[in-house]
């Protein structure tokens, strides 16, 4: 695992966005080039066969898929600012929109961007997680705190597993809190009560998902690891030796996870972890990958978005946007948006990869973007909150 990754910080924002507009004015030149020149080449039909396994290396710049349309300039339909840094995503749900804020507090919005109520609870906080009319948010000194969705009071508080890297996740009532120490915890959705814990093999858990029976970690300290959420009992692991910041993504018996050293994105069994292909980009994948109707969409530090064919990685198109990318792509509909630490947010044609629309956000946009009905919900590290039109006229 690199140096890098044990001593990453956000990197400041730079790179431009191609036309952008918004209710305060910004508007900037367009970017036709990319914004590091040392990415490496090579082919991207190129494929390595060993068994089973099949490995794309990264296209070079040279035959880049940039496709661009003009569009119009994007009016903002709200605009928030929190206390804090907004590091994690928005999460939107029975039109109110909950942040969680490095100043300590979570934020609940109306869907206009009107402020609902805010509770402090100190410390650095994940981004919130849903549950039966509850919000769980963790600390990053380990606390898991249960607040009212309606009225931010304060239901209960647990500190289960030590410091928290990871967002606690939501399943069956039961709430998942993973430990820098590796140690994972189940707690009562309703009370905080422990239900169970167990280790897991790599320290310094940093994203957890459930899917079915799974429990899915990645660990900035090396691998991604699937247990089972009844016992424990770790199912499968994959790449133990490199470090995986964002936890798998599953879509039918496949496992799709990006590795920050190498800049890889992996295609695994969800039942074995076995690989079944592997594609090369040119700079780290530090989040998810996300999956949809047969497509995989990634963001790069190389600054391109990729999407790649589920089924054998092939590329399908990738886009450029001038910056490097820390956030998982979002898809809502027929557009896949993703930001990057320049402060642009791009909405792509997710079948043809032609650039619909472009918003420049005036700090970097480290977090995925939410989507619900028709707007889109921007987090940037200045502590703004945007509405976006997600189909501007």
């Amino acid at each position: 695992m690199s140096e890098n990754t044990r001593r990453f910080e956000w990197a400041q924002p730079r790179g431009e966005c191609e036309r952008v507009g918004s209710a305060a004015g910004n508007e900037v030149a367009p970017r036709t080039t990319p914004s590091d020149p040392s990415v490496p080449g090579g082919r991207s039909d190129a494929r390595e066969r060993r068994g089973p396994r099949r490995s794309r290396e990264r296209p070079s710049n040279a035959d880049a898929d940039i496709r661009r349309e003009a569009s119009d300039d994007i009016r903002e339909r709200f605009r928030f600012r929190a206390g804090g840094s907004l590091d994690t995503p928005p999460v939107v749900r029975d039109g109110r929109v909950y942040l969680g804020c490095a100043d300590g507090c979570t934020y609940a919005l109306d869907s206009d961007g009107s402020e609902r109520w805010t509770a402090r609870i100190g410390g650095r906080l994940t981004a919130p997680a849903l549950g039966d009319g509850l919000v769980y948010v963790g600390r990053d000194d380990g606390v898991v705190v249960a607040l009212d969705a309606v009225t931010g009071e304060r239901r209960w508080r647990a500190a289960p597993v030590g410091g928290l890297q990871a967002a606690p996740v939501v399943a069956d009532a039961t709430v998942y809190a993973a430990g820098d120490s590796g140690r994972v915890a189940a707690l009562d959705a309703r009370d905080g009560g422990r239900v169970g814990t167990f280790r897991n093999a790599a320290r310094a858990v940093c994203s957890l998902a459930v899917r079915d029976e799974r429990l899915l970690l990645a660990s900035l300290d090396g691998g991604a690891f699937a247990h089972d959420r009844t016992d424990g009992r770790e199912r499968w692991r994959f790449a133990p030796g490199v470090a995986v910041r964002g936890a798998p993504a599953v879509a039918d018996d496949t496992a799709y996870l990006g590795t920050v050293d190498g800049g890889r994105v992996h295609a695994v069994s969800s039942v074995t972890g076995r690989e079944q292909w592997r594609v090369e980009t040119g700079g780290g994948v530090w989040a998810s990958p996300t999956v949809a109707d047969g497509a995989v969409f990634v963001g790069s530090a190389d600054g391109f978005v990729y999407a790649l064919d589920a089924a054998d990685g092939s590329v399908r198109w990738r886009v450029e946007t001038g910056a490097r990318i820390w956030a998982s792509a979002t898809v809502a509909g027929d557009l896949v948006l993703v930001g990057n630490d320049a402060g642009a947010v791009y909405a792509i044609d997710r079948a043809e990869g032609t650039v619909r629309w472009c918003f420049r956000a005036q700090g970097a946009v480290v977090a995925p973007v939410a989507v619900a009905d028709s707007t889109v919900y921007v987090a940037d590290r200045g502590g703004r909150i945007y509405g976006l039109p997600k189909d501007p006229d």
